[in-house]
């Protein structure tokens, strides 16, 4: 019995050790090795002076037992424009971190970025490196900066922007009355949340096919490419007059461009681009706007509206939804002689819908037209490819093709051009002074195309 009293104590302590978990033993072999959620954290194009958003990368530990990580370091230590956040500590180095088998760990990476004198997109490269069991992996940390033009909170004058380097709009940007801003071919505008460029003398926006004038969110990262609302977008007050906006894309914002100028000369849009619009892609309220050779697509109300009045054209134009995630409940093309919600009503309204794709797919939109223009308006709809229900009867005849399938290329992958079959293929009339399209291509002199793109010849 004293023999067993004797070795009681060994049992019990030899029965603790027995019962301890697995996945809380360290391993101390040289093959146990971490895994992580990419070979690389990528920051695409971070604006110097902004630092940027916060990238995540996740360690995981694959193994049935627990590792001690002698050391997770930045190799360019204190010197590196990298910052990270190791459970809940900042530090370019850490040691002797446990990490229990089959479970994982979050580090946060940031970047934050010095200005230099380079005009195009330079390199920022660094790693951080995890030594384990005598064993070093790295993670790659890469980031694209670039220089740029701020604006915040910003009233201009008569200017024109240079080009060199991109413009970013952290705010609100105001071109007053009796000034005029000039923004020249080749010109890319990122923009901020919240950030809104307000118009009340005029704008100018002067790219060519070939060198596009560009406006979008300020988040580079793929994930953003299509996301809407990143900023609010482009507004005509009522002061502005004879505007243009030429071959130019305007994406992610809450809506793409508002116009609100009753009496004051036109604002031209043409050979442009307009999509992932939250609310609305163009919209005019008892204004003057002229559409030509643009695509307006994947806005989560009106892709055109013409409100309260006022006189529009939309010409050789292409209005579509497809594969659009935004809860849609309003047709791609309004017209209408009053303002929903205002006292704005039986306006002099006027609509030129000529040459022009309004389309979507599936069934849950079987009318994508809505015209309540007044009984004194003054439409011409002709040689239309139209998707409607409700204006069959009144809408057949004059060269429009309603309720066909249009045949776009690719629309999945925002490829609007006709495909070989396209019944809207030289069915257009030819129209004056439209003679080319939106990527600048020349229109067929006597059987163009209907919509914003003359088909080429596979």
């Amino acid at each position: 019995m004293k023999y067993l009293l004797a070795i009681l104590p060994l049992l019990l302590l030899l029965s603790l050790i027995s019962c301890e978990p697995e996945d809380e033993l360290i391993t101390s072999s040289p093959e146990a090795l971490l895994s992580f959620s990419g070979d690389t954290v990528l920051f695409d194009t971070v604006f110097v002076s902004q630092g940027s958003v916060t990238k995540r990368l996740k360690v995981f530990n694959p193994n049935k037992k627990a590792v001690r990580i002698s050391g997770i370091t930045l190799a360019g230590a204190a010197s590196s424009p990298y910052q990270l956040l190791i459970n809940g500590r900042q530090s370019a180095q850490v040691h002797d971190m446990e990490l229990r088998g089959k479970d994982s760990l979050y580090i946060l990476v940031k970047v934050n970025i010095n200005p230099n004198d380079a005009s195009l997109p330079f390199l920022v490269a660094d790693s951080i490196l995890f030594d384990t069991n005598g064993q070093r992996q790295t993670v790659k940390l890469v980031a694209y900066g670039q220089n740029a033009y701020f604006h915040r909170k910003e009233v201009t004058g008569t200017t024109t922007w240079p080009n060199d380097k991109p413009h970013v709009l952290l705010d609100t940007l105001l071109v007053p009355p009796g000034a005029t801003l000039t923004i020249p071919k080749g010109t890319h505008v990122y923009a901020a949340t919240k950030a809104v460029l307000l118009v009340s003398g005029q704008l100018l926006v002067a790219g060519t096919a070939e060198e596009r004038v560009t406006f979008s969110g300020y988040r580079r990262e793929a994930d953003y490419r299509t996301a809407p609302g990143q900023w609010e977008g482009i507004r005509i007050l009522a002061k502005s007059a004879d505007n243009s906006i030429r071959y130019t894309d305007i994406y992610n914002t809450l809506y793409g461009l508002r116009i609100g100028n009753p009496g004051k000369g036109g604002t031209l849009v043409e050979g442009c681009k307009v999509a992932h619009a939250f609310l609305d892609g163009i919209v005019g309220y008892t204004s003057d706007v002229k559409v030509v050779n643009t695509l307006i697509y994947n806005c989560g109300q009106y892709s055109f509206g013409g409100l309260g009045g006022g006189h529009y054209e939309v010409l050789n134009s292409t209005l579509v939804n497809y594969e659009n995630t935004l809860p849609r409940q309003t047709p791609a093309l309004v017209l209408a002689d009053y303002i929903p919600g205002t006292d704005i009503k039986d306006q002099p309204t006027s609509l030129r819908l000529l040459n022009t794709i309004v389309y979507s797919e599936g069934f849950g939109f079987k009318d994508e037209v809505l015209l309540e223009p007044g009984k004194d308006a003054v439409l011409e709809v002709a040689h239309n490819l139209l998707r409607t229900e409700e204006y069959k009867e009144q809408l057949s005849g004059n060269g429009n093709l309603l309720n066909v399938d249009p045949k776009f290329k690719k629309p999945a992958k925002a490829d609007f051009s006709l495909d070989t079959l396209s019944p809207a293929s030289g069915a257009a009339r030819v129209l004056p002074g439209i003679t080319s399209d939106l990527l600048g291509k020349k229109r067929d002199a006597s059987n163009p195309d209907i919509g914003a793109y003359e088909r080429s010849i596979d």
